[in-house]
C-alpha cells in the first residue's frame, strides 16, 4: 500500500501489499478530487484507484461528473479478490458533486444525509456524510466528504463561512467524524502552515476538528503558483483518539506532468489509516 516515516528515529510504518484490509481491525480511507470536466474517468479508475483495490475500504470523492463516473470507480474496486464495492452519489453540485465508494463486506451503510446548510445560497455542494458501522470492531461513525468554495477574496468569505459551519456541526455530534475532502485552505507548504487560509482555523477552532497529517508534504494540486495541501483527511470526536497515520499519494513529479493532465485529475489523492480496537461501541 505505501509508507509512512513516523516520528525522528525514522521508524517506518509499512502496509504490505498484498495483505487484504479484511485482515485486521484497520480502516482505511483516502480522498480525492477526481477534477470533473477536464479528466478521464477512465484513465483515474485504472490508474489512480484499481491499484488501491481490496486495500481502501472508503474513498470519498469531489468533483464528480456522473452516476458513470461513481461506477467506474466501484468497478475499479470491485476488482479486488472476495470484495464487494458499493457507491453513493450527492444530489448538489451539477457536474462536480461529492460521492463515497465502500467496501459492504467491512462496512454496514446506517444512512446518509447532506447538510444543505453548508451549501450557502444552494450554489456549492452540500457535504456528504454517511453513517457506517465497521464490521471488524463494531464501531459506529460518521464518514464526511466536502468540497469548499475555491475562489477569490469575495468568495474567501463563503469558504471561510462554510468552514465555520462545519464546526459548529461537528460540536453537535455523537458519533467519531472522518471528513475527507477538498478544502482549499491553502496550507503553505515551505512555511509549514505559516501560511495557511483563514478557513483552517475556522474549521479546527477549540480542536473540533483535527488534521491528520501526513510526515512528507508535497502540494496536493497540481499548481506551479503554489506549494500547499488543499486536500485533507481530519477527525472530530473520539476520532480523534484514534491510532492514525496518512500519506499523500502519487507524491512523485512525474504526476503532475503537463503531458498527463488531459487525462489525470489535478489534485493527488490523500490516505489516511486508522487502527480500531476489536469491542469498541
Amino acid at each position: 500500500m505505501g509508507r509512512w516515516w513516523l516520528g525522528i528515529g525514522g521508524i517506518i510504518w509499512l502496509l504490505v501489499a498484498c495483505a487484504p484490509v479484511d485482515s485486521s481491525s484497520r480502516l482505511v480511507v483516502a480522498g480525492f478530487n477526481v477534477e470533473s470536466g477536464s479528466a478521464d474517468a477512465r484513465v483515474i479508475a485504472q490508474k489512480h484507484i484499481q491499484p488501491h483495490r481490496n486495500q481502501v475500504d472508503i474513498w470519498g470523492f469531489a468533483e464528480v461528473e456522473s452516476n458513470d463516473w461513481m461506477e467506474k470507480f466501484r468497478q475499479a474496486m470491485q476488482s479486488g479478490w472476495g470484495s464487494d464495492y458499493r457507491w453513493l452519489l450527492g444530489r448538489s453540485g451539477g457536474k462536480d458533486r461529492l460521492g463515497v465508494v465502500y467496501n459492504a463486506r467491512r462496512l454496514t451503510y446506517l444512512r446518509h444525509e447532506e447538510l444543505d446548510q453548508i451549501n450557502l445560497r444552494g450554489r456549492l455542494r452540500s457535504p456528504l456524510v454517511v453513517e457506517f458501522r465497521f464490521e471488524p470492531t463494531g464501531q459506529r461513525f460518521l464518514f464526511m466528504v466536502n468540497h469548499l468554495r475555491r475562489g477569490d477574496a469575495q468568495t474567501a468569505q463563503e469558504r471561510h463561512r462554510q468552514a465555520q459551519l462545519l464546526n459548529e456541526w461537528a460540536r453537535t455530534q455523537d458519533l467519531p467524524i472522518i471528513a475527507v475532502g477538498d478544502y482549499n485552505l491553502d496550507w503553505d507548504i515551505d512555511s509549514r502552515g505559516g501560511k495557511r487560509d483563514r478557513g483552517f482555523d475556522l474549521l479546527t477552532q477549540d480542536d473540533v476538528f483535527r488534521w491528520v497529517q501526513p510526515e512528507v508534504l508535497v502540494d496536493t494540486q497540481c499548481s506551479p503558483e503554489f506549494n500547499s495541501v488543499l486536500d485533507f483527511v481530519f477527525v472530530a470526536g473520539e476520532a480523534k483518539n484514534w491510532s492514525a497515520a496518512s500519506d499523500i499519494l502519487y507524491p512523485e513529479p512525474e504526476y503532475c506532468s503537463p503531458a498527463n493532465h488531459p487525462t489525470y485529475s489535478d489534485h493527488r489523492p490523500v490516505r489516511a489509516v486508522f487502527e480500531l480496537v476489536v469491542g469498541q461501541p
